[in-house]
């Protein structure tokens, strides 16, 4: 009766990630579901109540990188290039912010525990944590995937408190200004696309993302790229020549299942833990996460400095790297409905503050960190 096959196995993931998320609504977002849902499957594997291979049992791990890739594909469709451009200084920010977190994370981190572990605390989302693992996984290096996981979960608990002071500082600074007009750079002018042959189709939609995948996987038997940055670029031109729609996983109805998917792979990379292995962790992962802070926001002030952003902005746009969308976008709305009821002055914090948030993460967390987890990924031996 209470046997783990395919039906229990999947209820439990989903027992762990609806508590997660409510349990991450009581804290306002501070700490994400998949920490709490993580812990919770961690606490329940180590007292013998969990199978360790649950995520085999329920099916999943067959198809999570087929999934993976789908959503990076998407991804790459959603991107606007026009955005990107007209806003500049956020996407220059944004880079070079992320290449002197990078280096710091190898000098330090790499210097201090070897090169294996740099990658494992590679910072990011989920595809970018995936990525990683999956590598690791291949390898057989069971605390780079735990590694991963701790920060997949912690990097958001400590960049949203973060985010969250230096975004409101600037929404403060812009309230006291006696004249603020939407920067023209935040109106980014809006590109017609083509819709592709049965656009809004479900499984048109799915067929869609899911012989980009495919062709990625092939292309990278030819030309040595990784396929989930092939996955990025295809996803980028084929939405530019009205192949793919902006948001195919929307319109494919399964968004919120493949979304279950990868976070049940997320969490089964805790099976891979020991008590023992979670304590040895535990000090490279304070390393990264020092590292990550300390770097991104040095050199962002610098950075921002020069561009002519301001102090509070350009380390808010720093912790996008930490915090991602949609949290950033989240994080922004709050804080400006919170500050004004002015449907006008809701607008010009809005084109000041939140696309740049966003246009700042897809960046950062979307375009670097994807890429750069799919070619340093193979650095690890």
């Amino acid at each position: 009766m209470l046997e783990f096959d395919i039906l229990q196995s999947g209820l439990v993931f989903l027992l762990l990630l609806a508590a997660g998320e409510g349990l991450s609504r009581l804290t306002r977002g501070a700490a994400p579901a998949v920490l709490f849902a993580g812990i919770g499957f961690t606490l329940c594997f180590w007292a013998g109540l969990l199978p360790e291979d649950l995520g085999q049992r329920a099916g999943f791990s067959a198809v999570t990188s087929a999934v993976m890739m789908m959503v990076v594909v998407n991804m790459g469709a959603s991107m606007d290039l026009r955005a990107f451009l007209s806003n500049w200084r956020v996407v220059v920010l944004s880079a070079l912010t992320f290449v002197g977190q990078l280096a710091a994370l190898f000098l330090v981190v790499g210097g201090v525990y070897g090169r294996n572990t740099a990658v494992g605390g590679l910072p990011g989302g989920m595809a970018t944590a995936l990525i990683v693992q999956e590598r690791a996984r291949a390898l057989g290096y069971d605390q780079i995937i735990v590694l991963s996981v701790l920060l997949l979960s912690t990097q958001a608990l400590v960049g949203c408190p973060l985010a969250t002071l230096f975004l409101r500082q600037e929404a403060r600074r812009l309230q006291t200004l006696p004249q603020v007009s939407p920067a023209e750079e935040s109106r980014p002018a809006e590109v017609q696309r083509r819709s592709p042959p049965g656009a809004g189709l479900p499984y048109g939609a799915l067929l869609r993302l899911y012989a980009v995948a495919w062709a990625a996987s092939r292309l990278e038997m030819v030309t040595g790229l990784s396929r989930y940055i092939l996955c990025l670029l295809l996803g980028v031109g084929l939405s530019y020549l009205g192949l793919l729609d902006r948001n195919e996983l929307a319109a494919s109805k399964s968004d919120g299942f493949l979304f279950f998917l990868m976070m049940c792979a997320v969490i089964s990379g805790f099976s891979s833990a020991t008590p023992q292995m979670f304590t040895q962790m535990l000090p490279p992962l304070l390393l990264v996460l020092a590292v990550e802070v300390i770097s991104v926001l040095l050199v962002s002030m610098t950075v921002g400095q020069l561009l002519g952003l301001s102090g509070p902005m350009s380390r808010a746009l720093a912790m996008n790297i930490m915090i991602g969308f949609p949290m950033n976008m989240l994080i922004s709305q709050e804080i400006i409905q919170s500050l004004t009821e002015d449907p006008a002055r809701r607008e010009i914090l809005t084109a000041e503050i939140s696309s740049r948030m966003i246009i700042g993460g897809m960046v950062s967390t979307t375009v670097l960190a994807t890429a750069a987890a799919g070619l340093l990924a193979g650095l690890m031996r």
